[in-house]
Parts: structure tokens; sequence; C-alpha cells
């Protein structure tokens, strides 16, 4: 089976999140996506990060209706920073013989190089890369390890969760950003 791992702290979870997923699935015939709340993010500030039990469930109700999609507590149980080495490690124990693809943003390629062995990471993964059209990559050809690396080409998508946060903080409509069913659970969790 080819699983899609999207992690991240989905603080909170928004439809980019689930637009990317769905383009990886339907791009490189993945199999489903599972999605993997962050507990600690090495690379990440943890002031304004909601407690990620609520980032889970928040997380679980938004891609309910997704028949290839699923959540998993398995980058949750740690009270250490996440690290993807880490983290692939564990998911290979539950998840033996399957293919695993790790999905993430244009915006790490420069920042690769900073996470826990990740020469290790990329050679026991694949990397699949939202890459926003707009970006030259050829900025990027002389990283080792930009060969590694599989693209994939979609629209950009202008949402993020820092924006999604200061909406409800200044009181304005989110309802295109976000699942329809998690938007009153996003108010009154970040109007506070």
């Amino acid at each position: 089976m080819k699983i899609g791992l999207l992690g991240g702290s989905f603080n909170p979870v928004h439809n980019g999140h689930i637009e990317l997923a769905q383009a990886a699935l339907d791009s490189f015939s993945l199999d489903k996506i599972l999605f993997l709340p962050s507990g600690n993010h090495p690379l990440k500030k943890q002031s304004d990060i909601l407690p990620v039990e609520i980032r889970y469930d928040l997380t679980k109700k938004a891609i309910a209706s997704y028949s290839n999609f699923e959540i998993s507590r398995l980058d949750m149980a740690t009270t250490e920073p996440s690290y993807t080495k880490l983290l692939i490690m564990r998911i290979n124990k539950e998840f033996s013989n399957n293919e695993f693809y790790f999905i993430a943003g244009s915006d790490i390629i420069s920042e690769l190089h900073k996470w826990y062995d990740y020469k290790w990471v990329l050679n026991n993964i694949k990397i699949i890369i939202a890459h926003r059209p707009d970006i030259d990559r050829s900025t990027w050809n002389d990283l080792e390890y930009i060969d590694k690396l599989h693209f994939l080409e979609m629209d950009p998508i202008d949402i993020s969760s820092t924006m999604i946060r200061k909406l409800i903080v200044q009181n304005k409509n989110i309802s295109a950003l976000v699942p329809a069913n998690i938007e009153e659970d996003l108010i009154t969790l970040y109007s506070r």
C-alpha cells in the first residue's frame, strides 16, 4: 500500500491541508493519506499552539468525510521534539510492508538540511514537495538532495494557520478557509 504522510501542527487544520492531501493522493496514486498532528515540533514556537489532543480532534473531524484520509497519534506520543526520522521509524514499525511518501510544502526545501539526520530521512522515505508554479525551481539545483525530492505541481494555496488565527481574533470570516464542520469550533477556540 502507498501511504502519504501529512504531518504538521494543524494549528488549525484548514482547506489548504485538505487540498494538498487530495492532490498528492491523486497525482501519486496513493492509497491513503495519514494525517499526523505533531506533539512538539522542533522548528516551531510553541506559544500560541492549542493542546495536541484538541488539534487531533479538530483534524479528525475535518477529514471525516474523506474515505482515503485517516488520522494517527504516532507523532503525538512524545514530549520530546518530533523529529521526522523518529516518526518514520515509528510508522515503519506500526505499518510495516508499506511504501511511504512524506508530503510537505516547498518551504522545507531550504530547511531540509537542518532536520535531524536528514540524510537518513532522504534514504528511507520518498518526499513529495508541493511546488508552487510561481517559484523558480532552478534556485534549488545546487542542493545535494534535490534529486531525492518528488515534485507535485499545484496551484498556490493562499491559506495559512497563522492567517486563520489572526482573522478569528479580528472577528473576520473564515468560512472559505476551513472545513465547514469545524468553523464554529475554531472560532470558539481561537477567539479567546
